[in-house]
């Protein structure tokens, strides 16, 4: 296997060696032109800013045409056209999970890439459970770019990022004028209005303003309005002749649906399955929130009653505000210094279907089970149709407060640039998780709950709740309120060995401090009158209530490293090469897994509190006046620990991938142009706990991931579309259940009506195509013909009016 992988990657190279030669006798080719280069100023995960060409990194921009025309649905579908990132955007506008390059996602989240705002974190930790990053990030027309950095150089310009970094730029006021831009839902109810606006104040102050305001029911159907809220931003620039200075601010309050795993009918074999929809349930459209189930009471986390309104999805709330300020100190001396704090909170309410089955399989499977009727009525369920036990996943974001810092002084000399930082952070997680147990039936139009009544007439459920708590999983309600606190010295020196050759070295080191306490250990039951109307029903003689205190107290470190060398033949070629380690430090995810969380020199503890991630990178880049191509080659390991709440499963494993990523982007003429990515994996678990999965490929890890993106433009007219796609994968790392691969077509058309007013109409999985992104079973064997997985959604329209002044 690994001489077949070795051949691949050679044929890869003998391809780029062509591009290389074709592009020495391209009669376009001469270094006087740099003008005409396409090429991009980039600043995220370098030192200094510069063309892209002149880098040892690979980075791509997105710009706001290009993500209009891409038509996402939410921030992480926005990463999908990004080389090299995998992004499983099917959860909604948040618990998304992101990778790269084979990099694994063994729980969720984003554990090795972290999302920033004007070159800041927006989360410490990309993986926190239920409050990951892509929750309290969101892109709007206030957004000048998205700069995509994949490889080892990140692991020295930010904290547990080894893998990469997407960092959102915002727009400050420098450039006069605005934009309102008016979003319509074709087929779904979405209805959105994005402003934003900058003007020069006078004596070189400048401000800026922008944000959005939606409502609507999002793509899925819920029963409810379920996406509402908004954003809004401001900035604030003093410039002057040795600097400026910059405060600027964020409010985030939007509530959205959460998207879990649904159940979907599987028929075939492993290797060949055969996925469809359930008679009463369209995986395409449907969601299994609805207007029937609205409302949950349960225990909170200091034992007080909570009542939640289900509705709220995903509610995010951030209130930040942010300094930069930079200074010219004379004689090539630079300071510059980021600042920011943020103030988050929130809700995430979502049903997740623990089993699916017949009638008999689910209702009757309940302990002194006599009859079942739908919740507030006499009648009799339908007992040819299909039933969920469902966990309500309710947890309080209480306190996700987190501030940045991180300050640099730089020197240029002749042929040596040198920076030097200090990053400091500070992120609390603070979340109380409070589980319910319900009864369903699997309906894609407002399901039902489900009441069961014993043989002697009394209901063993109330409302369709069974449990307060979920004690099928040992009892997981918990909280948690710890603190995490990095400082962090960074240091990069660049070195113009000759005239066209560059080498870097970057060194970091964490030093992380844990603190705080999390209870949960144990679920004590006890008998609560919960909802307080004097009778105690069947479910409130067994309320699970939180106990077992555990405090938490170690230390960690983490030393990351990127050595890269970049030779630049002429402004059209260059080839690069990078060696870099770096980590992740192990947050939320490994509490409630046993290990000792106050003895530093544990060495159980001491082997999963960092994730460490060893990447080599080398490539070449191509630049003319009408085309690039960038092409790198990878290899990572990577050894991390990890815990998943729903399997209560922990793993400790060891992970390699290699494989090679092209970008590219062809200008055939005025009218035609054509953007590309390619990012072919193989991927491999190295060691593992569980024996038996060494060898396999990591889950949900595809071979090729890709893109394409022809476009025509005509006049007043554009026109084009995306095609977004990867092969199949396995569900789980067993290597037994395989999840399709899959191509989504989403086809665009813009038109400028006017000079400064333009229409465009988009689509989103035009064709319908059924995209598993993933599962929680690992084979067909044993199950009852039904599976849950989650799917990308199906066909969506929209169109959008944008006038600019």
């Amino acid at each position: 296997m690994e001489a077949n992988v070795i051949k691949k990657l050679l044929i890869f190279g003998t391809m780029n060696i062509a591009a290389f030669m074709f592009s020495q006798s391209t009669p376009t080719d001469s270094t006087s032109v740099k003008d005409k280069m396409i090429d991009e100023v980039v600043i995220t995960g370098n030192s200094n800013p510069k063309a892209s060409i002149k880098t040892s990194t690979s980075i791509s921009t997105l710009k706001p045409a290009d993500i209009i025309n891409a038509a996402p649905r939410t921030t992480a579908e926005i990463f999908r056209t990004i080389p090299g990132i995998r992004a499983e955007s099917s959860g909604g506008e948040g618990n998304s999970n992101i990778t790269v390059r084979g990099v694994p996602v063994s729980a969720g989240g984003s554990r090795y890439l972290l999302i920033q705002e004007d070159g800041l974190p927006v989360m410490q930790f990309g993986d926190i459970a239920f409050g990951t990053q892509d929750q309290f990030t969101r892109f709007d027309s206030f957004v000048s770019r998205i700069e995509a950095l994949r490889g080892g150089s990140a692991s020295v310009f930010a904290s547990n990022s080894p893998a990469g970094i997407i960092n959102f730029i915002t727009k400050t006021g420098e450039k006069q004028g605005g934009s309102i831009t008016q979003q319509v839902g074709l087929n779904y109810k979405n209805f959105r209005t994005d402003v934003d606006y900058g003007t020069p104040l006078g004596n070189n102050y400048f401000i800026g303003v922008g944000g959005f305001y939606r409502g609507g029911d999002g793509p899925r159907k819920t029963g409810y309005i379920s996406n509402n809220g908004g954003q809004f931003r401001l900035s604030l620039l003093k410039k002057f002749e040795k600097g400026s200075i910059r405060i600027y601010g964020k409010y985030l309050d939007d509530r959205t649906a959460a998207y879990m795993p649904m159940p979907i009918a599987v028929s075939g074999s492993d290797s060949n399955p055969d996925y469809s929809s359930l008679s009463s349930y369209n995986i395409l459209t449907g969601a299994l929130q609805s207007s029937n189930f609205r409302n949950d009471l349960t225990i909170g986390g200091n034992g007080q009653i909570l009542k939640s309104d289900i509705r709220d999805g995903m509610h995010s709330v951030s209130k930040t505000v942010g300094l930069e300020f930079n200074y010219d100190l004379g004689s090539g001396w630079k300071l510059e210094e980021k600042a920011r704090y943020a103030a988050n909170d929130g809700q995430f309410l979502a049903p997740f279907p623990a089993s699916v089955g017949s009638k008999a399989e689910i209702l009757e499977s309940i302990a002194g089970y006599g009859s079942a009727v739908y919740a507030g009525t006499n009648t009799a369920v339908d007992s040819n149709a299909k039933y969920m036990k469902t966990v309500l996943f309710n947890t309080q974001l209480n306190n996700l407060n987190n501030f940045f810092s991180d300050l640099n002084i730089s020197k240029k000399w002749d042929k040596v640039k040198l920076n030097a930082g200090l990053y400091n952070s500070s992120q609390n997680i603070n979340l109380s998780w409070n589980w319910n147990t319900y009864l369903m039936e699997v309906s894609d139009s407002n399901a039902r709950l489900v009441d069961v009544i014993n043989p002697t007439g009394i209901k063993i459920t109330d409302n369709g709740l069974l449990h307060y708590g979920v004690p099928d999983w040992g009892g997981v309600n918990r909280n948690y309120d710890t603190k995490y606190s990095v400082i962090a010295p960074h240091a990069q020196v660049e070195i113009n060995v000759v005239k066209n050759l560059s080498l870097d070295l970057g060194a970091r080191y964490d030093f992380g401090k844990v603190s705080g306490s999390f209870a949960g250990t144990q679920n004590t039951m006890r008998t609560i009158d919960v909802n307080q109307n004097g009778t105690i029903e069947t479910p409130e003689q067994s309320v699970a209530v939180v106990d077992g205190t555990v405090p938490v107290n170690y230390r960690y470190g983490i030393f990351g490293y990127s050595f890269g060398a970049n030779y630049t033949i002429n402004s059209h070629n260059a080839f690069f090469a990078r060696v870099s380690q770096g980590g992740s430090a192990s947050a939320d995810r490994i509490l409630f897994a046993g290990y000792n969380y106050t003895n530093n020199d544990d060495p159980a503890l001491d082997a999963v509190k960092v994730n460490k991630v060893n990447q080599i990178e080398g490539g070449y880049k191509l630049r003319s006046a009408n085309y690039f191509l960038n092409t790198t080659l990878f290899y990572a390991k990577t050894i991390e620990a990890n815990y998943e709440a729903t399997t209560q499963r922990r793993t400790e494993n060891k992970y390699q991938s290699m494989g090679v990523e092209f970008d590219g982007f062809y200008k055939i003429n005025q009218y035609f142009d054509i953007k590309a990515g390619l990012t072919y994996t193989h991927a491999e678990i190295k060691d593992a706990i569980d024996q038996t999965i060494v060898g396999n490929t990591p889950r949900r890890t595809p071979k090729f991931m890709y893109s394409i993106n022809p476009n025509v433009t005509i006049d007043k007219l554009s026109l084009g579309f995306f095609v977004v796609g990867s092969t199949k994968a396995y569900t789980q790392d067993v290597n037994k259940l395989v999840m399709p691969g899959y191509a989504l077509v989403n086809p665009y058309i813009a038109y400028r009506l006017l000079k400064n007013l333009t229409l465009n109409v988009n689509a989103n999985n035009i064709f319908n195509a059924l995209a598993i992104t993933e599962a929680e079973e690992g084979s067909i064997v044993g199950t009852n013909g039904i599976i849950r997985a989650r799917t990308l959604p199906g066909r969506t329209f929209s169109a959008s009016v944008k006038f600019d002044f």
